[in-house]
């Protein structure tokens, strides 16, 4: 039974997904004075058979989606909620998030290292200067 789950977890280790893996293109809302939310997208591929992915943004847990060209995640918010500043985007398989959610409620539980992370700049907001008073 031993050996079962050792050649298990060598076969995981050798499935799973590795930060090597991910090719990242980011965007986020640029023309603030005409949006009405700020939004963050990062779009990736990754070689991750079988894996279901989770991504963090500022401590809140995302879905990643599956597309036509790979995967990708979305956060929109109000602009005062997602201000001018440099975002981690953190990727989570499975075990990951499961482990990142202990470490989220309970802060006692070590925080779980990423899958793969990705920093995405959001540039500063001009929409003050737009606004007739």
């Amino acid at each position: 039974m031993l050996s079962l789950l050792v050649v298990l977890a060598i076969f995981q280790a050798s499935y799973g997904c590795s930060s090597d893996s991910f090719t990242v293109t980011s965007y986020t809302t640029t023309n603030l004075p005409l949006a009405t939310e700020t939004a963050i997208l990062v779009e990736f591929t990754a070689d991750c058979p079988d894996t279901k992915l989770s991504a963090v943004i500022g401590g809140e847990i995302l879905p990643v989606y599956s597309t036509n060209d790979g995967h990708m995640v979305t956060l929109v918010k109000e602009h005062s909620a997602l201000p001018a500043s440099s975002y981690s985007v953190d990727f989570y398989d499975e075990a990951g998030i499961s482990a990142y959610k202990n470490h989220a409620k309970d802060g006692a539980v070590e925080a779980p290292a990423p899958v793969h992370s990705v920093s995405v700049n959001h540039p500063v907001s001009l929409k003050k200067d737009y606004q007739s008073d």
